[in-house]
């Protein structure tokens, strides 16, 4: 078994796949780490020279895409509706800037001020045009884009013939094939003692994602900000504090998996497993 560590999306990721040596398996990573970094760069929130930071930084409404990022956008609109708008990278890019105040006060009048324009029913994706209502609204892919590269990367192992193999970028995880004539176990950790495993999964042919509260998180003034950002408008209060879900792609597993931290109850599709969940201390 070859297995390879490296950083990508700003958070640890491992590889490990069968192949017969071990220059077998570091022309692989060395025909993926390209690939990887592309996803890294050109979607990134914060890179000047990205593809998403020259659509938040527009001088007009409508943009012409990638091939790539269209298909990237037009699966985040699927889930933003699929999940009643509990996943909307449009929520998460525009009230971004809200949580960079220096001031509780400054916070409040900057969410209230940008909330209007924080959902995807401000643009739409017309094959490779994407056009806005308004200047303010800007889209962030971080609930979807690394998960979108652990699929990717499966996929690409696939068309080497690489026949069983796991895929881990910072907890999103995807395996197919057996480890050793044994399906692939996962142990997931507990957010109060990462040390310790709550449970562990087997996976064959799936994708475990899990999402959280405990791990990162901004402050103003002492107060704590997830860095899930939770619609204003919704009704509903967050009572768990991690979800690991188990679904066919990484995408599905990680996306659900934030859509029900914010709502828990929405209506979770036959195909989405929820296999642990920590509910929030009150």
């Amino acid at each position: 078994m070859y297995s390879a560590r490296f950083s990508a999306f700003t958070t640890p990721c491992e590889i490990q796949i069968t192949v017969n040596t071990q220059k077998e398996g570091d022309e692989i990573l060395s025909f993926l780490l390209p690939k990887i970094e592309h996803l890294q760069r050109a979607y990134s929130f914060y890179e000047p020279t990205s593809q998403l930071y020259a659509i938040n930084h527009r001088t007009c409404d409508s943009l012409t895409l990638s091939k790539e990022l269209s298909t990237i956008l037009t699966l985040a609109r699927f889930y933003t509706n699929i999940t009643q708008g509990a996943f909307d990278i449009a929520l998460a890019g525009t009230l971004k800037q809200a949580y960079q105040a220096p001031t509780l006060d400054e916070y409040h009048a900057c969410h209230a001020a940008l909330s209007p324009y924080a959902s995807s029913s401000s643009f739409t994706v017309e094959g490779t045009t994407l056009h806005f209502s308004n200047p303010y609204t800007k889209l962030d892919l971080g609930g979807i884009v690394k998960e979108y590269a652990v699929d990717q990367t499966i996929t690409w192992l696939q068309k080497l013939g690489i026949n069983a193999a796991l895929v881990n970028f910072g907890g999103d995880i995807a395996a197919y094939g057996m480890c050793e004539k044994e399906r692939w176990r996962i142990g997931i950790q507990d957010p109060k003692n990462p040390d310790i495993n709550i449970t562990s999964v087997e996976l064959n042919d799936a994708s475990l994602c899990t999402s959280g509260h405990s791990k990162r998180y901004s402050c103003i003034e002492a107060q704590p900000f997830s860095h899930i950002i939770v619609p204003s408008l919704t009704s509903v209060s967050p009572i768990f504090q991690q979800i690991s879900i188990i679904a066919p792609t990484t995408v599905d597993a990680g996306i659900w998996s934030t859509a029900l931290l914010v709502n828990p109850l929405l209506n979770v599709p036959e195909h989405i497993f929820k296999v642990s969940e920590i509910l929030i201390e009150r």
